[in-house]
């Protein structure tokens, strides 16, 4: 997939949000891949307070590919944080 500032500016967009979220203190990992069928794959991985977690998306649009995936990630860093909280 070729470099595009329009993507690189709506990552950065929706990761926004999680960088608040984690004080900007843990790396995200973004692999983006287009499909053979026109399809995009999105992987998020993040080492959160020493738990490795992971979100995976397809769609055949990528923006909505990276949503989907943006949001599972932040979802999933939410309840690790209000567990982590709790004990």
């Amino acid at each position: 997939m070729k470099h595009s500032d329009a993507v690189k500016e709506h990552v950065h967009e929706l990761f926004d949000d999680l960088l608040k979220i984690t004080d900007n203190k843990y790396p995200f990992h973004v692999n983006l891949t287009r499909q053979k069928d026109e399809s995009y794959h999105v992987g998020i991985n993040c080492s959160y307070q020493q738990k490795m977690l992971a979100s995976n998306s397809d769609d055949k649009n990528l923006y909505k590919a990276l949503a989907r995936g943006v949001d599972s990630m932040r979802t999933q860093i939410i309840r690790k944080s209000d567990k982590l909280k709790a004990s």
